[in-house]
């Protein structure tokens, strides 16, 4: 019976591959395939064959965090491995925690259709089952081979870092199925989901707690410079994961990792028997404690075909499909702008936490966290590291979270024809679908901006100029630029899907390949090209007033004031105009939009 599964799945990604080869022959899919092809070469396959040349990257970042005063660690490998035995502790506590229904293994419709009434035996199924995440865990490990061998200081090659993550995989997948099987047969016992929790997260906070309590009185906070130096950091972590009772939880977890942390190949080999035991040991006890999946899988299913029909129809959202009824974000009156009724129903579609209350909230939180690390000697020096991991968030919400948040015309786009009968302008119909995801990323810039304006502070004296008031100037001007900025971001793709609705459609698709990851790094590569040329003009029309100060030596706090406010409102209203000529345009092409014919293959 086994036999059969096996070739059922081997069969299975046999035609997958080849419906995904056939599709090859419409230009959209093509082209698309080049280009994700090419990007795969030229970024992650042409360096698998030369050395990756880690040392002359790790003298670069350290001559690059010698510039800033920050003091990297001499050997990043136990501090790495015992954080990452920390994450998974983290993600295999959640697996016991979060979990409020029976134990369901991930079959799709069609295999719970063909294989439920066979006569196949249970274990068999969960066989299956364990073997399909096999093939999964196989293609993720591959991918993430791809972006962790440019981590100069992993050591290894490409084959050990690609098992080490399928190693990795594995384990949480087994012990997911695990956790869910024992958590089922402990509700079927009578122990209920509260007191289960209240039981886990009692008994790991216990655990650091004591281990807390084990360390010497001066180490069991991580000590702290005036510089920015990460050696005393990684000590610290190193001591408190191997202090006993917390380095007794995470030492199979460590031996999880250790293939993936071997800096050569005899490492490798001899990390190897610790991982297979612990896989090993995690197979056991899916098998045995397996219980009655069948109904639970089959309503698995049947939301996993909903969601990904959702998808496909363009209702893709953060999160699953409310159950019941929620509370409206906002009053919304009989009579107003329009727009607002579409912010009003798009923030239904979204996470309940997209709330003024919610943000103001963290806002708070972020103020008061803000202010007692200032006034925190021992931890002030961990300020500059806050502060640049806040500003590559911002600068990745800024960048990538229009393609996240699409709660705009692109999730609307089947509906063209609904939105097209509103006695409405097609501008306003594409402003008010804009509102929500402008609202949502212009929150979260806001909070990351508020922990920046908190948590940075001039390093070296070349920065003395930035005072307080500078600074605080800075944050409100930014802020204030922000909305404009987000809008613009947002205009690229709704433009890319009312221009190339049938690219859009494929380029969403679940799952997808090098063909639709192709497709997607062109709407990319549009936007940042697109984003860039409506920048410039802004930024040289910004940058006016300073020059004028300049030439008239006008250079005190009262002339950079000026200057600044002149130049923040220059910036603002060229966005703006901008803002307001991508709506004027789009909204005439959604008025001309005839998707029936557009999405004809």
């Amino acid at each position: 019976m086994l036999n059969a599964l096996l070739y059922l799945r081997l069969t299975s990604f046999r035609n997958w591959l080849l419906s995904r080869a056939r599709r090859l022959r419409q230009p959209k899919y093509l082209v698309g395939a080049i280009v994700g092809g090419a990007y795969f070469y030229f970024f992650f396959f042409r360096g698998l064959s030369r050395a990756t040349g880690g040392g002359a990257r790790r003298a670069a970042a350290d001559q690059a965090m010698a510039t800033v005063n920050v003091t990297l660690p001499t050997d990043w490998l136990p501090a790495a491995a015992a954080v990452g035995a920390v994450l998974l502790l983290v993600l295999m506590t959640a697996m016991w925690v979060i979990p409020t229904q029976r134990a369901a293994l991930g079959f799709s419709e069609a295999e719970v259709a063909f294989l439920f009434p066979a006569p196949i035996t249970r274990r068999s199924l969960v066989h299956f089952r364990l073997l399909s995440s096999q093939f999964r865990s196989l293609v993720g490990a591959t991918i993430m081979m791809l972006f962790s061998n440019r981590w100069s200081f992993l050591g290894g090659n490409p084959l050990t870092h690609a098992i080490g993550w399928w190693f990795i995989f594995s384990a949480l997948n087994l012990h997911l199925s695990g956790a869910g099987f024992t958590l089922t047969r402990l509700a079927d016992s009578g122990l209920g989901g509260w007191r289960r929790r209240a039981f886990v997260l009692a008994a790991v906070a216990t655990v650091v707690a004591v281990t807390l309590a084990r360390l010497p009185t001066g180490e069991r906070l991580p000590l702290s410079a005036d510089d920015f130096n990460l050696q005393p950091l990684a000590d610290w972590v190193v001591a408190l994961t191997s202090t006993a009772p917390l380095g007794w939880l995470l030492w199979p977890l460590k031996w999880v990792l250790g293939p993936f942390f071997a800096p050569d190949s005899f490492r490798f080999l001899l990390a190897l028997a610790p991982a297979l035991g612990v896989i090993t040991v995690h197979y056991f006890w899916v098998v045995r404690t397996a219980v009655a999946f069948e109904d639970a899988s089959v309503d698995y299913a049947e939301r996993r075909g909903a969601r990904i029909a959702a998808w496909r129809s363009g209702g893709r959202r953060l999160g699953q499909t409310p159950t019941k009824g929620r509370v409206a974000p906002f009053r919304l009156a009989g009579l107003g702008r329009p727009e607002l009724a579409f912010l009003w129903k798009n923030l239904l579609s979204t996470w309940p936490y997209f709330t003024p209350r919610f943000f103001g909230g963290c806002a708070g939180l972020i103020a008061v966290v803000g202010f007692w690390l200032n006034t925190q000697p021992a931890w002030r020096g961990f300020l500059p590291g806050i502060a640049a991991v806040t500003l590559m968030f911002a600068g990745y919400v800024l960048i990538v979270g229009p393609q996240f948040a699409r709660q705009d015309i692109r999730s609307d786009l089947s509906r063209a024809d609904v939105l097209k009968t509103y006695p409405l302008a097609g501008w306003q119909v594409v402003l008010g679908e804009s509102l929500t995801p402008v609202a949502i990323l212009t929150g979260i810039l806001w909070l990351a901006l508020l922990m920046f304006a908190f948590t940075f502070h001039p390093a070296t004296a070349r920065f003395d100029w930035l005072t307080p008031g500078i600074r605080l100037a800075f944050a409100l001007a930014v802020a204030a630029i922000i909305p404009a900025l987000v809008s613009l971001q947002l205009l690229v793709p709704s433009a890319a899907a009312l221009l190339f609705p049938g690219w859009f459609q494929t380029s969403r698709t679940r799952g997808g390949g090098p063909e639709v990851v192709g497709q997607r790094m062109i709407f990319f590569f549009a936007q940042t090209l697109t984003m860039i040329l409506a920048v410039l003009p802004a930024a040289f029309i910004g940058a006016l007033p300073f020059a004028v100060t300049v030439l008239l030596k006008q250079t005190g706090p009262v002339g950079l004031l000026a200057s600044g406010l002149a130049s923040t409102l220059f910036v603002l209203g060229v966005l703006l105009a901008e803002v307001a000529c991508g709506l004027w345009l789009l909204g005439g092409r959604f008025e001309k939009l005839d998707l029936s014919a557009e999405l004809q293959p």
